[in-house]
C-alpha cells in the first residue's frame, strides 16, 4: 500500500471551510505550543512534562518519513490560518484499519463546525480513495464534548478501558470508537 502522505502532497484535501496538507517542520513551534497547553496535555495523555522544541521536530521529522503515519495540519480557508492536527496511523495494512488522533489547538476555532468540516474530508478520502475498512479513536471518558462530536460522525463506543491513565493525581477512563466504511455518510 502506498503511503498515504504521496497522495495528499500532489493534492489537498478540501472541505466548505477547510482544507488538509501534510504538518511540513516549520510548524513546529506552533504545534509544540499546543502539546504544551494545559487544557490539551490534560485531554491528549502527554505526560506531566514539557513538549521542547527539537523533541516535537524529531517527531515531525518521524511521522514524515514513516510509510504507515500521515500527519495533516488542518487550516481554515477563511484567513489560512492553522487551527490543528490530524494524525492518523495504520494498526493493521491488510485488514486497512486506521489509527486516528487530533487536536484542534486553536481555542478560537473550537466550537465553529470547522474541527467536523475537516475531519468529514478525511474520513470520505480514507473510506472512498484509500479504501481503509475501519478507523479507531480514543477519548477520556470525562471528555464527554469529544465523544458527542465523534458520535455525531457516525462513530460508535465500543468499550471502556478502565482506569486506563494516570494523570495530574487521578485515574481516568478510556472511551475506544470505532467507525467502519460501510457506516459512514459524508452527508
Amino acid at each position: 500500500m502506498k503511503k498515504i502522505t504521496e497522495k495528499v502532497k500532489s493534492k489537498f484535501l478540501v472541505g466548505k471551510r477547510t482544507y488538509l496538507r501534510p504538518v511540513e517542520l516549520s510548524d513546529t513551534r506552533l504545534i509544540q505550543t499546543w502539546h504544551n497547553d494545559p487544557e490539551i496535555r490534560r485531554l491528549a495523555r502527554l505526560g506531566e512534562l514539557p513538549i521542547t522544541y527539537t523533541k516535537e521536530e524529531e517527531d515531525i521529522k518521524m511521522a514524515r518519513a514513516s510509510s504507515e503515519e500521515t500527519y495533516l495540519m488542518i487550516v481554515e480557508t477563511s484567513g489560512d490560518r492553522s487551527i490543528g492536527f490530524v494524525r492518523l496511523n495504520y494498526i493493521d495494512t491488510v485488514s486497512r484499519n486506521m489509527w486516528l488522533r487530533m487536536i484542534i489547538g486553536d481555542v478560537e476555532a473550537r466550537g465553529r463546525n470547522l474541527t467536523e468540516d475537516a475531519l468529514r474530508v478525511v474520513l470520505e478520502w480514507l473510506f472512498a480513495e484509500q479504501n481503509v475498512h475501519r478507523i479507531t479513536l480514543e477519548a477520556y471518558a470525562s471528555n464527554k464534548r469529544a465523544i458527542h462530536f465523534f458520535e455525531k460522525l457516525g462513530f460508535r463506543k465500543e468499550g471502556v478501558i478502565r482506569e486506563a491513565v494516570y494523570a495530574a493525581g487521578e485515574y481516568y477512563d478510556i472511551v475506544t470508537l470505532g467507525l467502519l466504511n460501510r457506516e459512514f455518510t459524508s452527508t
